[in-house]
């Protein structure tokens, strides 16, 4: 440590090193305490992260809700037709075997008989028969999440009746 120091000025060199070298020591013991008390670590998510993060989750589940509801319309729309098709049997079913030359002239006289069996929460609706657009023919309708379909039977008796999905 002397031979730092010259001959010259030996006193004053050596205070003003004694307090370059007080200096120091006192910054690193604030670094050191700081690091132990409240200096970041990286030991978590900042704010920004979090927030891009939920964003993120937002915009996924936007595009899931949406193609969930499309699969929904599908499905209702197949059903509609599944039961359209049904009921097209059930009615020449019911031609040749219930009332000889006769088609039924509702959806429920094929209930009744046993020649259309419904889906699950499927029912013969009351009020469509009745509708002046509809006065002979009966409807068989559900409600699904967010779209609803109908089945509407028109004709009957003579002649072959027609189906509808609405």
């Amino acid at each position: 440590m002397m031979s730092a120091i010259g001959n010259g000025d030996t006193h004053a060199a050596r205070v003003r090193h004694l307090q370059e070298e007080e200096a120091l020591n006192v910054f690193r013991s604030a670094r050191i305490t700081s690091r132990q008390g409240g200096e970041r670590e990286d030991k978590g998510f900042t704010l920004i992260e979090i927030l891009i993060a939920i964003v993120l989750v937002g915009i996924l589940s936007a595009v899931a809700v949406v193609g969930i509801s499309n699969l929904v319309s599908k499905g209702s729309t197949s059903a509609c037709g599944a039961s359209k098709d049904a009921a097209n049997a059930a009615s020449a079913v019911y031609f040749t075997s219930v009332t000889p030359n006769a088609y039924p002239t509702t959806l429920a006289q094929m209930v009744a008989g046993g020649q259309l069996t419904l889906p699950t929460n499927v029912g013969t609706n009351a009020a469509i028969s009745a509708s002046p657009a509809n006065p002979a023919g009966a409807a068989i309708g559900t409600q699904t999440t967010g779209a609803s379909w109908y089945l509407t039977m028109t004709g009957g008796g003579a002649t072959a009746p027609t189906f509808a999905c609405t």
